[in-house]
């Protein structure tokens, strides 16, 4: 599992170019008040310039995804 610390990049497992920056990970939902990470693509598509601001739930962003082959692997992996 990769933690969220703000400043460091990190790779989503989907795509090798699909790199963030983790601006922070303190932030809070207002309603459940549950701890998010916000983060900054590193890379831009056509529907998405550089730059793009995501938001994703701690918990989220620090698990596990499970590929087709039934690998499991870090959702972001620190680079």
């Amino acid at each position: 599992m990769s933690k969220a610390i703000a400043g460091h990049k990190y790779r989503h497992y989907k795509k090798e170019t699909m790199i963030y920056t983790v601006v922070t990970a303190d932030a809070l939902d207002c309603e459940s008040v549950k701890p998010l990470v916000v983060y900054r693509s590193e890379y831009e598509t056509p529907d998405h310039p550089k730059g793009t601001l995501w938001v994703r739930n701690r918990e989220d962003f620090e698990s596990k995804a499970t590929l087709a082959d039934g690998t499991v692997v870090d959702r972001f992996t620190e680079i």
